[in-house]
């Protein structure tokens, strides 16, 4: 190991005097000091996003957790490397991310995976932003080696804050930013909300602040990337004190993130008990059912004196059963809810436990938002039952139940194929209303097509905020080519940006909808137009002027925001740019990397799309231009132009005279535009489009035939 480092930093210092001058050097704080006039106001990108330059700091990380004997990656970044750097002196403003997004054996000439703790380093890469995290991109073309300066003894020392930092009276504060990349710790706090599938949990300070433990580090997950014969690592129970965790701080649109980075980051001082397997004897109650609740409660530094299951009916009725131990296992409790003579009723419930030392753990720890709960129906039960979340958190009342649920297939594997390590979508839908659509997993699924309607059996799964059905046991097609549900209309304001669980956004999940009227209010909702940072997300907004994302990457249609710079060159595609305005654009509503996003299928989910608007010359009449092909199949082109602003209106209609589709309807400046008809759906024949705007009315004909 010593003789590999020894060796790259001759190599390093040797290659980098090739490049030393080729890009400016910045201060980590050029990169990420917010403008005094926007501090703790807004969360404002780089001021050199996108720039190329070079930039010093402490390696607080390694990328590998040995570049000669296991290359396992620490930070888990996909297939990138990553670490975090920080000014050696601990200024605010002082720590970002650094990733090399390209780590083929061609580009292993940066020497990135052989930079190790407390050294001094150069990198040279681009300033990048995700989401509302800044990132240093290490430059591959041309492949810039890092230059190691100088090695420390240690790591600089975390710096001393409190959960205060970043949040106050339940509310963040934006002025945590200018830890954002930094090494700190926090003392003397509560866990919360342990998640044993990754390992995350949240820290509290017992005054309604709070901030979120992230499981990026292999040395504290449970998931994949987990360093496995290298930790032992769980989630603390929740309740427990932790004396301290160190690491670095991240932000990202539902709040603060603090990522521990190696053993010892967390120390915990003292567990309440252990309140985990929460079930109940039945996925499915009918009137007048008792229900046996159950639970594994344990208390690993002392005993558990007692366990009381909380239950509530719709009728805001409370009650409190003793639960006893089982016979079979002293470690489970279990107590019974009475049967209830109402259909539909919700009954909710938790588990308090309490120890010998008098600590206490409840799970759920959110007893508003997240208590477990059933339906209690006289009915079979429904897509909607098993997504309704009537308290405001992600989990509805069949999550890790088995089911059965008949839909209608809204959008099969060739209108949502995924994109990278995106998975292949399926989704089912039973109505068009609320609650009524849901994602199936399995390799039974990637058979069914638009309009079957089918039987699923199988497991609810609450993955990544998504719920979905898994483990699929049986799939009936009962017919095919059925009529699919009409997208449900809503509004932009409606689903905006809001966080995971928002109950007017979290209804839609799943769920064919479609927005009117809206304007691409940024081609790029993670960074720059074009290719920076781009990961086929743009914002829309409706006359609500509230802006929300709709994701390009995944579906099977033409239309990209140019993630990817060879688009240009394939006449097929068509770029959505800035400005572009859509009549009616309608998709799944899907969640991920903590964002509602409106996933559209196909082309004919781009009803009326006008884009490539040129604004900059004068125009000197109102015209409405033949469409281009013509005939055509089954799309064709049709470009206007605007001598003043005013509301331009754009309808097609078929030979009797009846409206077939309405293509422009916006209130829009002079110039030229250009407006796509999708007619995939019509059958072959003369139809009519006409223009009106003030009082321009004019009408041409066309021809479609397929």
């Amino acid at each position: 190991m010593r003789s590999l480092l020894a060796t790259f930093f001759i190599l390093s210092v040797m290659m980098t005097e090739l490049f030393a001058q080729t890009y400016p050097l910045v201060t980590l704080q050029d990169i990420q000091r917010v403008p005094d006039s926007l501090f703790g106001v807004s969360d404002p990108p780089s001021v050199i996003q996108g720039d190329t330059v070079r930039v010093r700091g402490v390696i607080m990380v390694r990328p590998v957790v040995d570049p000669a004997t296991d290359r396992r990656r620490i930070i888990a970044a996909g297939g990138r490397w990553h670490t975090y750097l920080m000014d050696e002196n601990r200024n605010v403003f002082g720590g970002i991310a650094l990733l090399q997004h390209d780590t083929s054996i061609a580009n292993h000439n940066t020497f990135f995976d052989l930079v190790d703790t407390a050294q001094v380093v150069e990198f040279t890469g681009v300033v990048n932003e995700f989401s509302t995290t800044t990132q240093f991109d290490i430059l591959v073309n041309p492949a810039v080696p890092v230059n190691v300066i100088s090695q420390l003894t240690q790591r600089p020392a975390p710096l001393e804050l409190q959960i205060t930092d970043f949040m106050e009276n339940g509310q963040l504060k934006l002025t945590g930013e200018q830890y954002e990349g930094m090494y700190v710790v926090i003392r003397n706090v509560i866990s919360s909300d342990r998640n044993t599938s990754n390992g995350t949990f949240k820290i509290n300070d017992g005054q309604g602040n709070s901030m979120f433990m992230y499981d990026q580090s292999g040395y504290f997950t449970t998931r994949a990337h987990r360093l496995t014969g290298l930790t032992t690592y769980q989630a603390p129970n929740d309740g427990s004190a932790i004396q301290y965790i160190r690491g670095v701080i991240q932000s990202r649109a539902d709040g603060y993130y603090i990522t521990p980075m190696y053993p010892g980051d967390i120390m915990i001082s003292a567990t309440p008990p252990n309140v985990t397997n929460i079930r109940r004897d039945a996925p499915t109650v009918s009137p007048n059912q008792a229900v046996v609740i159950t639970s594994r409660v344990i208390d690993l530094d002392g005993f558990v004196t007692s366990a009381k299951l909380h239950y509530s009916t719709s009728a805001s009725q409370n009650f409190v059963i003793n639960m006893t131990r089982t016979v079979a296992d002293s470690n489970i409790f279990q107590a019974t809810i009475p049967g209830i003579n109402s259909d539909s009723s919700i009954i909710s419930y938790y588990v308090v436990a309490t120890d010998n030392d008098n600590r206490v753990a409840v799970n759920p720890t959110d007893t508003v938002r997240s208590k477990y709960f059933y339906l209690v129906l006289n009915r079979p039960l429904t897509i909607k039952d098993i997504q309704y979340s009537p308290f405001g958190g992600n989990f509805g009342g069949y999550t890790s139940y088995k089911v059965s649920v008949t839909g209608v297939v809204t959008s099969d594997t060739s209108d949502i194929p995924g994109f990278g390590s995106t998975a292949l979508r399926v989704h089912i839908q039973d109505g068009a209303g609320p609650w009524s659509g849901i994602q199936i997993n399995g390799a039974t699924a990637l058979n069914l097509r638009r309009g079957d309607n089918v039987t699923v059996s199988g497991t609810v799964i609450e993955d990544f905020s998504y719920t979905r059905i898994d483990t699929i046991t049986q799939i009936i097609v009962n017919s095919s080519n059925n009529p699919l549900p009409d997208a449900l209309e809503v509004t932009t304001r409606t689903i905006g940006t809001q966080p995971s669980g928002t109950l007017n956004a979290e209804q839609y999940e799943g769920v064919l909808i479609k927005y009117k009227n809206v304007t691409v209010t940024d081609d790029n909702a993670d960074g720059n137009s074009g290719t920076t940072n781009n990961f086929g997300e743009i914002f829309v907004a409706d006359t609500s002027g509230i802006n929300t994302r709709v994701e390009l990457q995944d579906g099977n249609h033409k239309y990209h925001n140019l993630w990817d710079s060879t688009f240009t060159s394939n006449p097929g595609l068509v770029r959505i740019i800035q400005g572009s305005t859509v009549t009616e654009l309608a998709g799944v509503l899907y969640f991920s990397f903590s964002n509602y996003k409106l996933t559209p299928r196909k082309d004919d989910d781009f009803n009326g799309l006008a884009t490539d608007v040129s604004e900059n010359y004068t125009v000197s009449g109102y015209a409405l231009n033949q469409n281009y092909p013509n005939p055509f199949n089954p799309a064709t082109t049709i470009s206007y132009s605007l001598k003043t602003a005013g509301h331009a209106k754009i309808d097609v209609y078929n030979t009797l005279g009846q409206l077939v589709t309405t293509l422009v309807d916006f209130e829009q400046t002079p110039g030229e535009y250009k407006v796509i008809f999708d007619a995939s759906k019509l059958a072959s024949g003369l139809y009519m489009y006409q223009m009106t705007v003030d009082n321009f009315v004019i009408t041409k004909k066309m021809i479609l035939i397929k």
